[in-house]
């Protein structure tokens, strides 16, 4: 009994130890499995797939950025050109719209008295006409470009008697300054500048018109062809000497008006629109006298047409050149 108690307990405490063996594989669970060469490769692929996934997308992104950079740079230099161009066509638009004022068909009228017909500056997309008298006077029109050598002449022969006339009161006189000979000026554009100064005169000191273009047609005054021409100093000068120093605000705005060329984009503007052969061109009650020897006799029967006799009215002038 005592060894059969001693071997049953023994059986007893080895089951139990059995038990427990068990229970502690069971709880302990089974160790954890490694993945194979295969696993590991595929893995192995896939980061580098995912990678590469990561760096094209960093590359394109990059294009992206370099292609809208390049494309932003693009529209601001086009942008920023077409700017440029509007800014410089809304200057240029603005300088030609400047029209000078007594001028109203792009000529000064010197009426009775020598008097200027005063006149707003007409609208720039107005175009000129022929200048007809308001009080059915007869109409002299001049044109004349200040370096021509022939306008000098024409002057010196018929500026006086033109004059008498149109302080009689027999005439209006209206003077056109036109840019004829810029090509003879050696590239100051003389004529052009010259123009551009009595149209300043005319504008700001309009009394003192008629005597700015008569200085600069005389004799040791006016500008030969193939020269430079009257500097803008020079220009300055002789229209403050006949404004004269009891007008000093209209000597500073012509002197202003002339140094900044004002009047420079009308003067083209209002040759262009004459559409001359040459200068001086002249015409008497709207008909274009060609041969500038017969002004004197054509004008008198003109006058005398009216019942006017020229030569009752100053000295009159000998026909010729």
């Amino acid at each position: 009994m005592l060894v059969c108690a001693i071997h049953c307990r023994c059986n007893l405490f080895g089951r139990i130890d059995q038990r427990e063996i068990m229970a502690g594989s069971t709880s302990g669970g089974s160790p954890q499995s490694r993945p194979t060469k295969n696993q590991r490769r595929e893995a192995a692929r896939e980061k580098a797939r995912q990678f590469r996934e990561q760096q094209e997308r960093q590359r394109k992104r990059k294009r992206l950025l370099i292609q809208i950079g390049v494309i932003v740079a693009v529209v601001a230099v086009v942008l920023g050109g077409w700017l440029i161009i509007q800014s410089v066509q809304k200057h240029e638009q603005a300088a030609a719209s400047v029209m000078p004022a007594n001028m109203p068909n792009d000529g000064v009228v010197i009426s009775e008295g020598l008097a200027v017909q005063k006149a707003e500056p007409r609208a720039a997309d107005v175009q000129p006409e022929r200048q007809t008298s308001p009080d059915g006077r007869l109409v002299v029109e001049i044109y004349a470009d200040f370096m021509c050598p022939i306008c000098g002449q024409f002057e010196q022969t018929y500026g006086q008697m033109l004059s008498e006339q149109a302080q009689a009161g027999n005439i209006d006189l209206v003077i056109h300054p036109v840019s004829i000979l810029d090509q003879a000026s050696q590239g100051t554009k003389y004529s052009t500048r010259s123009a551009a100064a009595a149209a300043s005169v005319a504008t700001y000191a309009p009394d003192s018109f008629l005597n700015y273009f008569t200085t600069l047609l005389q004799p040791g005054v006016q500008a030969n062809e193939s020269t430079s021409g009257l500097s803008d100093d020079r220009l300055v000068e002789l229209a403050r000497q006949v404004i004269g120093d009891d007008h000093p605000e209209q000597q500073d705005q012509v002197e202003k008006s002339i140094r900044d060329g004002e009047f420079k984009k009308w003067v083209k503007r209002s040759t262009d629109a004459a559409n001359l052969t040459g200068t001086p061109t002249v015409y008497i009650d709207g008909q274009s006298v060609d041969d500038l020897s017969k002004v004197s006799d054509t004008l008198q029967q003109k006058l005398k047409d009216r019942g006017i006799d020229m030569t009752q009215t100053g000295v009159g002038a000998s026909d010729g050149q």
